[in-house]
């Protein structure tokens, strides 16, 4: 029975983590990849990480890619509550989009940030 489990736990594993490589490439059920210039956002309320495409009134809940820009948000002298980071941003979408309604995505890439206090 251990024996089963613990091939169980293995297959698991394998899979989630061939999941998470792949999460943030391009999908034809949630549409194509695709760059703006926006503002990256952490909420420290309920620790969301929000990216806002400027000159729209859309907001992207970031679900995974964000590791490098929370670097350069918390070095360890500053609260990353208070500043924002603007920059060129490609991101694949999780999730189809729905108007209203906040759509998931994962960062790609990101270029030209630039730190700026809230």
């Amino acid at each position: 029975m251990k024996q089963i489990l613990s091939v169980f736990a293995w297959l698991c594993f394998c899979t989630s983590s061939t999941f998470a490589q792949n999460s943030c490439a391009q999908s034809l059920s949630s549409g194509e990849c695709y760059g703006f210039h926006g503002r990256f956002a952490v909420y420290t309320g309920d620790g969301q990480q929000i990216l806002w495409p400027v000159g729209t009134h859309r907001l992207l809940r970031v679900e995974s890619g964000a590791d490098p820009l929370h670097k350069l948000l918390d070095d360890g002298r500053i609260n990353a509550g208070d500043y924002f980071i603007f920059g060129d941003f490609v991101v694949c979408p999780l999730e189809k989009e729905i108007p209203g309604v906040m759509r998931s995505v994962c960062i790609k890439s990101a270029r030209n940030l630039r730190r700026v206090k809230r």
